[in-house]
């Protein structure tokens, strides 16, 4: 795809008023996709800001569909970045965990609801954690075609494959993450959050049993800390571990506010050191309403949209 020149870039600014619309008309789609590409936010508003770019410098007469063109330049930005981005991750300090999306009072608008509606499974910590297993390109095949439903030929654009590759590329995308698939319900929210006070409560009066009474035996806890902050380096799996371990974070950090929060569109918990914040925390229940597993984003580097 041809890279704009700085002409171009300037002209961006007089776009028609009829291509703004039809781009803002994609735009949290776009944002959709690079986020769920990258795990990052910073990295989907960037991709953004460069598909409005080509938009604007781009012949209109050569696009039959504005919304398939974006999201293939989209794409096509993201596979480039995963790209550059691959040894990062391979030498990346601990667990890997993307950038969440919290909403708590004064921090991010609240989402558009045909949006949330629409993809909200697939915004969840414990499926971008899954993507994570696979290689770019079977990552954008499975979010472009099982995600959001764009047809194999169109997929096949965006990844420059042929269909029937992009059909076996899908294929094996799917039994590379169903066996990691992990034992897990979507509960009402009400019911989430009755935990997770639940268990702060335990956790605030160091009454172990009590951590351990809302985890199932097996639970398993990952941190990512990046290389600025201290965290656990591996797993943390088994109740008596994690349970422990919260009980001593709660004691080194009783300076510490809590708050409750939307975090990728499901319940979670915000700490804050003052209007600073130093964790965002998640959980997945199983069928009997105990937590299996926990995700805690402590890097501040992916904590930047996060405010108090």
């Amino acid at each position: 795809m041809p890279q704009p020149d700085p002409d171009q870039r300037l002209e961006a600014r007089a776009v028609p008023a009829e291509r703004d619309e039809r781009f803002e008309a994609a735009r949290a789609r776009l944002h959709g996709v690079a986020y769920r590409m990258t795990g990052s936010i910073s990295d989907a508003d960037d991709l953004c800001q460069e598909a409005w770019i080509r938009w604007a410098a781009q012949d209109r007469s050569d696009v039959d569909d504005a919304d398939a063109y974006l999201v293939t330049v989209v794409t096509r930005l993201a596979l480039d970045r995963l790209r550059s981005a691959q040894h990062r991750r391979e030498t990346y300090v601990g667990p890997y965990l993307p950038e969440p999306v919290v909403t708590v009072p004064g921090s991010r608008p609240e989402p558009d609801p045909s949006e949330a509606a629409e993809l909200a499974d697939s915004l969840t910590y414990a499926f971008l954690v899954l993507l994570d297993q696979l290689s770019p390109v079977e990552r954008a095949v499975l979010l472009l075609h099982d995600v959001f439903g764009y047809p194999f030929a169109a997929v096949s654009d965006a990844v420059d494959r042929t269909e029937e590759a992009v059909r076996q590329i899908a294929s094996r995308s799917r039994r590379k993450i169903e066996g990691s698939v992990p034992r897990t319900v979507k509960p009402d929210p009400e019911i989430v959050n009755g935990v997770l006070a639940r268990l702060m409560v335990a956790i605030m009066s160091g009454d172990v049993d009590g951590v351990m009474a809302e985890m199932a035996p097996d639970v398993v806890q990952l941190d990512d800390g990046g290389a600025a902050k201290r965290a656990a380096r591996r797993p943390v799996v088994g109740a008596d571990r994690v349970a422990r371990l919260w009980v001593n974070l709660a004691k080194r950090g009783a300076h510490l506010s809590v708050r409750f929060a939307d975090v990728n569109g499901s319940p979670g918990l915000v700490f804050l050191d003052g209007d600073e914040p130093e964790m965002v925390m998640c959980a997945d229940l199983d069928e009997s309403g105990r937590i299996v597993r926990i995700f805690g984003q402590m890097n501040p580097d992916k904590l930047r949209h996060v405010t108090g």
